[in-house]
């Protein structure tokens, strides 16, 4: 999967949940004092993506049997957040020229983007945040082109750093036109992806199915979650599994499609990569990265989007246990129902009631369904 490799996942959701209990325990024997600390240490470990970082602040905590050493392993564990930065931001000392954000639905990109361009260097377009993607542009490639290019010149010469996102189908449709906007325009890339597939999924049930577009758009004009909640519009049923198998499939499908776009644009390098956990779990620091990345200073501005659905799927899906009963024997899909964050996970199943392979488990075949997919899906079937 994009940013978040499938191989990668098991071990860095293992390395979270071990890091969740070690620090838990050490806090409960350690008192008050190490509980702080400890806490500090878990907001740190809980905005990184790499399982080697912390599995020793685990080792470090745990062969401490208190938290003295906790300040100590947050400030290298934020050195190490540092270093992450591509070498063409050389630190975050060079400013930008431009940038891209390269995306794939409900991966938080226009929450992101609605902070960056209320940044005072930064300028985003007055169309919208995926300007070549819709309206005349969405089915042109050569007039998508020609608008990046004047775009991200008007935007340099007016002494900014412009930019958007923008989905992959105008870079594979000709990637050699946008290789030379990244080289003329010095153009730097953030390449937006969610670990997540499963949660991705139910928003993007909700989506197509149940045609509510607050998961696409977000939460605005001041409206909360608790609100919207109250109105009884937070949870629902997932009544059509085939369907929601061949949403993770048209998901997958996407987050590969990302990918080919990302190696035919040949950048050297400077790439970014900011997966939605990031974002939705260390707001702040993912945001300073970014600038960083960008050679700016740190600004820090609230999105003006908010967060649609809750973040435990317990509380969204209503019928947990038949999504449980679909899915969760699925190898690859399965650490994604144990979150360790909310307390949501499958109940223990009967292993007769897995199906490991096939079945809703093939992401490679689109299943039948009485229900047509909308929306951004690739919809032909294989």
């Amino acid at each position: 999967m994009t940013g978040w490799a499938h191989t990668d996942a098991d071990s860095v959701c293992s390395a979270r949940q071990a890091a969740a209990s070690a620090l838990a325990a050490s806090a409960a024997v350690n008192g008050t004092h190490a509980a702080a600390a400890v806490a500090r240490l878990k907001q740190k470990v809980a905005n990184l993506d790499k399982d080697a970082a912390i599995a020793a602040a685990v080792e470090d905590v745990a062969a401490s049997a208190s938290g003295k050493h906790a300040d100590a392993v947050a400030s290298g564990l934020s050195a190490a957040v540092e270093a992450r930065l591509p070498p063409c931001a050389a630190g975050g000392s060079v400013r930008a020229k431009s940038f891209l954000i390269l995306f794939m639905g409900h991966s938080g990109s226009t929450a992101m983007l609605s902070e960056m361009t209320q940044h005072s260097s930064i300028m985003g377009s007055p169309t919208g945040p995926e300007p070549i993607d819709h309206h005349e542009y969405e089915n042109d490639t050569p007039l998508a082109v020609s608008f990046t290019r004047k775009f991200l010149a008007e935007g340099i010469a007016a002494g900014k750093v412009p930019g958007f996102k923008l989905r992959p189908t105008h870079i594979l449709n000709d990637p050699e036109a946008f290789q030379s906007i990244i080289k003329d325009f010095g153009v730097r890339l953030i390449w937006n992806s969610r670990g997540n597939l499963i949660k991705q999924a139910v928003g993007e049930y909700r989506h197509r199915f149940l045609k509510d577009d607050s998961v696409i758009e977000g939460l605005r004009d001041g409206e909360t979650l608790e609100e919207r909640c109250a109105k009884g519009a937070c949870s629902f049923n997932i009544t059509d599994m085939p369907f929601f198998h061949n949403v993770l499939r048209d998901l997958e499908n996407n987050d590969r499609l990302v990918e080919k776009a990302m190696e035919a644009l040949g950048s050297d390098g400077c790439v970014l990569p900011v997966p939605y956990e990031e974002y939705l779990y260390g707001r702040a620091s993912t945001m300073a990265r970014i600038y960083r990345f960008f050679g700016l200073p740190v600004e820090d501005h609230p999105p003006n989007r908010q967060k649609a659905t809750h973040d435990s799927m317990c509380e969204v899906v209503s019928n947990m246990d038949d999504l449980c009963d679909a899915f969760y024997g699925c190898p690859d899909l399965r650490w994604m129902f144990d979150d360790w964050r909310t307390g949501c996970k499958c109940s223990v199943l009967p292993v007769s009631r897995f199906r490991p392979t096939g079945g809703y488990c093939d992401l490679t075949k689109r299943l039948p369904t009485d229900v047509r997919p909308v929306g951004v899906a690739a919809a032909a079937s294989t």
